[in-house]
Parts: structure tokens; sequence; C-alpha cells
């Protein structure tokens, strides 16, 4: 070890790797440190951030199949027709299109919960959650109205939903959840029952 133009000793340097032999070079080490815990916390921080920076799971429950979002009821077309929209104003569904040649009705709507649709999962550092749709979630329900003859008419209904995904360290994005069937049957139950109320004016024939 050499000393330094003032004839003082110089402090050790250690080469990088070597391990510390002794007092000296010990606490040259911890005066390294000392000079600088703030890169300490920054390395714990991102250690930890990583551990929250979360994974996204897809949904895992399977699409309804098309047979059980259709009913046939037992009432004409008109009457059917009229009990779709009573049900969409009882939902507060916005409509989007709306042709009665076509037997289609678009609405819309800004709610759903998780017992609709399946959104996937998210992980943190507490575990698998669900992914909970917000209010920027939309459901979009699509009614299709077909006669079946004269008496008859064929229902059926096509639930979309969307969710915004907010995965820590990620950039937001739109995820489509998949429908658990149940509010497409709740919708089409209403419409049966409310078709079973509704009547057509009866008039009587002129001279009786």
């Amino acid at each position: 070890m050499t000393g330094g133009q003032d004839g003082s000793a110089a402090s050790p340097i250690l080469a990088l790797g070597t391990r510390p032999t002794s007092a000296a070079d010990w606490s040259e080490r911890r005066a390294a440190r000392n000079r600088c815990p703030g890169a300490v916390f920054a390395g714990m921080m991102l250690m930890l951030i990583g551990m929250a920076g979360g994974c996204f799971y897809p949904p895992t429950q399977k699409p309804p199949l098309p047979a059980t979002n259709e009913v046939i009821v037992n009432h004409p077309y008109d009457i059917v027709w009229d009990a779709v929209h009573e049900v969409i104003h009882k939902n507060r569904l916005s409509i989007n299109a709306d042709d009665p040649n076509q037997g289609v009705v678009e609405t819309a709507s800004s709610k759903f919960t998780l017992a609709d649709a399946d959104c996937g999962k998210l992980k943190g550092i507490s575990g698998k959650y669900a992914a909970e749709p917000d209010r920027a979630a939309t459901a979009v329900y699509d009614f299709r109205v077909k006669p079946r003859g004269d008496q008859k008419t064929m229902v059926s209904v096509q639930a979309t939903f969307t969710a915004p995904l907010y995965v820590p360290l990620h950039t937001p994005r739109d995820e489509q959840c998949v429908s658990r069937g149940r509010a497409e049957a709740r919708l089409l139950g209403e419409i049966t029952e409310t078709a079973a109320t509704i009547h057509r004016p009866a008039f009587a024939k002129p001279g009786s």
C-alpha cells in the first residue's frame, strides 16, 4: 500500500468481486452502502412493483349454446314485438337500431355484473381475484323476433359484454367478457310473461 501525495495512507480500493479481507475493507464497503441508500431503496421498490405487476387470466366460462338464448312464444308477432319493447323500456336499455320489418332491435346498457358474465381474473400480491366491470363497461343486447306461423313467434337474445381491463404496469384495454347466459334467460322470461298480458282490442262487427 503506497502513501498519497500528502504522505497519508491511501484508502483501500477493492477490485470488483473481491471479498473484503480486513476490517478496513469492511468499513469501506459499509461506507459505500451508506453513501447511496436511495439506490438500495429503489431496488427494493422495483422488486415489489414486479411482484405486484399482476397477470391476466382470460375467462374460463364457456359461451351459452345458441339454442339456450331463444324461446318460442305462443303469441302472434305483433304482440311479441310490443312485449319486447316493453321489456327493453323496463330494463332501461337504450335502442341503437329498431327494424320491425326485419324483426331486429339492437340495444345497449352501461351496467352488468359478474353474475352476467365472466371477465377473467387478475393476479396480484394477495392472489387471484375476479376482474370487476366498472362504469365504463358496456352490455349490448341484440334481439331477434321472427314469426313462426300465425300464433307463434321466436325470440332470441344475443348478449355481448365488454369491460376495461386494468393490469398494473400495462396499458388499459377493453376485454370481451363471456356471457353466463343468465341475462339472456331473464330477458326472454320477461318477454314471455309480458306477451301474455297484452291483448288485441276486440272490434264488434257492424250491426251486431
